[in-house]
């Protein structure tokens, strides 16, 4: 009986060590690579863009090359050398290695078009793995290496008051430092991620938050608060929120409005999804409104539509932005930092990027819409915030603030000559 229960625990113990066996060797088999290249891939040196295309459209056709990667030959060449450093890599004795400057344009093309990595994958000959890789690693290479020249928030009083007097020139809108939005950047949604991304569009987002000068730049941004939050909670968790309240931005001292003696407040300018602050300027509500009421609704609207252009531009330029990101959200927010200081580096480098016609303008006080809008369509632009529903009363001195501007503007060198005619359409803005 000893003998024939022995044996059984024998032939058990052989059965288990067999399963293993085969189980190690089916798993060794399954995780072997079949190539080490692909063998539709293996010509990129001979046919891919980079090292073919690309010489013929920077010497027969620039304004080509400028569209397949949105920028000139030299920011192009711009780029790849102050990315060297972060991204370069060695060649070795088994391949060489992929070069900045295509590591750049494929990165680039991404963004430009929002084409899938198995699309880039066939233009440029590289894997599709390795295409995500490079984006994401060149992406974040991108914003570390600009955002110091291209992408730094004003810190002294006397960098904010050039931003103010920016405003004021070009937008009659004196002691203003900037105009604040937010907007909702498509996404996947990540795995497990319940609801925290599904926004009241219903769609999953992530929120990229900026502030924006009056020459179409980003002063400040900040990405990837949770698509469901509400305004006020993505706001008020927002650092610049933070800096505005402390009095740590270091904003001037207050000054006159000009022709005016008592010092006022410097401001930032938003829309109704944002509270009502000493230090930030909200339209009055739209029902039943005085006249007063309109005139500076117009008058916010008209210097605060600086945000909204930059917004439609970055869309209409970098079209990744127009369309769900499917990766993850952090990798997505490394993305939009990427397109956010290469807006800024063009428009410092290029004077092509952005033309007159290109932005919203006004001709004898009419509005005359910028080509990002005939691009994006009426259903192309990126989602607002939703405005604020709450019902809490603002200071007293944000509504005093509020009513100082309105009053200047109605004032004879406050006003603009047309401003009576535009304050029942203001909302073309």
């Amino acid at each position: 009986m000893n003998k024939k229960r022995a044996s059984i625990a024998f032939a058990s113990l052989c059965l288990i060590a067999t399963l293993k066996a085969w189980k190690k060797n089916k798993c060794l088999k399954r995780n072997k690579k079949q190539w080490w290249i692909r063998p539709g891939l293996r010509h990129r040196a001979t046919s891919g863009f980079y090292s073919t295309l690309r010489f013929k459209l920077r010497q027969q056709n620039p304004q080509w090359f400028n569209n397949f990667v949105r920028m000139s030959c030299e920011d192009f060449d711009y780029l790849v050398e102050h990315l060297t450093p972060y991204i370069g890599k060695s060649n070795t004795r088994f391949r060489k290695a992929i070069s900045v400057g295509e590591r750049l344009a494929v990165t680039l093309r991404y963004l430009a078009t929002g084409d899938s990595f198995s699309s880039l994958m066939t233009v440029f000959l590289i894997g599709k793995t390795t295409i995500c890789h490079i984006v994401h690693e060149t992406c974040a290479a991108i914003f570390t290496a600009l955002k110091d020249k291209f992408l730094k928030v004003p810190n002294t009083p006397g960098q904010w008051a050039e931003v103010a007097d920016q405003f004021a020139k070009r937008w009659n809108f004196p002691n203003c430092c900037g105009a604040l939005d937010g907007k909702h950047i498509m996404i996947q949604a990540p795995a497990n991620c319940g609801s925290e991304y599904f926004n009241y569009k219903k769609f999953n987002s992530i929120v990229l938050m900026a502030l924006v000068d009056a020459e179409y730049k980003f002063l400040f941004v900040e990405v990837g608060a949770y698509g469901r939050e509400s305004d006020g909670g993505v706001f008020a968790r927002c650092t610049l929120s933070t800096a505005l309240a402390d009095n740590t931005i270091n904003f001037p001292p207050r000054r006159p409005l000009p022709n005016e003696a008592d010092p006022m407040p410097f401001v930032i300018i938003a829309d109704d999804a944002f509270p009502l602050k000493p230090y930030i300027l909200k339209p009055f509500s739209y029902r039943e409104q005085v006249m007063s009421h309109k005139i500076f609704n117009y008058r916010l609207s008209r210097a605060r539509n600086v945000v909204e252009n930059v917004f439609g531009i970055c869309a209409a330029r970098f079209r990744i932005l127009r369309r769900p990101m499917d990766v993850k959200p952090e990798n997505a927010k490394t993305i939009v930092l990427a397109i956010c200081v290469i807006h800024n580096f063009l428009i410092s480098t290029n004077s092509s990027y952005l033309t007159r016609t290109d932005t919203d303008n006004e001709i004898n006080g009419e509005l005359v819409a910028g080509n990002w809008r005939l691009e994006l369509g009426p259903n192309g632009k990126l989602i607002s915030l939703r405005a604020s529903t709450t019902l809490d009363r603002p200071a007293d001195d944000a509504i005093n603030v509020r009513a100082a501007f309105m009053e200047y503007f109605m004032t004879p060198y406050g006003e603009v000559p047309w401003q009576y005619n535009r304050t029942i359409i203001h909302n073309s803005f």
